[in-house]
């Protein structure tokens, strides 16, 4: 259920991503050079066989506004002045980076009309790769 996928770990794929953003090292002096973006960034798109995914970098101002450790309705995340076509599902809370809002919609989704197409079916996560919540 996507109430319970803040507890999920990450696909590989996003903490790569994630990973990606922080700065090259991990001294404290370096951190120093990582700032929060001014406007709302927006990663290029990525895929698997399901899913296209992006992920949305909110600016402090704004990731003030949204709430923790919660998956976002469209009317939420649109609310917050994210702007992008239509499909896309806020599907994960990475907790260490909340300001980094993780989405998908499934392959062939019309971005106009948000549909998804007739054939597609959401695959079901084998038993050794589920975590007890």
């Amino acid at each position: 259920s996507t109430a319970s996928a803040h507890c999920a770990p990450l696909p590989q794929r996003v903490c790569y991503i994630a990973t990606r953003l922080r700065p090259p090292s991990s001294t404290r002096r370096d951190f120093r050079f990582f700032t929060m973006p001014r406007t709302i960034q927006y990663s290029e798109k990525y895929q698997d066989d399901i899913y296209e995914y992006r992920h949305v970098i909110l600016p402090t101002d704004v990731a003030r506004l949204c709430p923790k450790n919660k998956l976002l309705s469209e009317t939420e995340w649109r609310q917050l002045g994210v702007q992008q076509s239509r499909g896309w599902e806020h599907y994960a809370v990475h907790k260490p980076e909340p300001h980094i809002l993780l989405f998908r919609r499934p392959n062939g989704t019309d971005p106009v009309s948000g549909k998804v197409p007739e054939n597609w079916k959401p695959a079901t996560i084998p038993p050794a790769m589920q975590v007890n919540a």
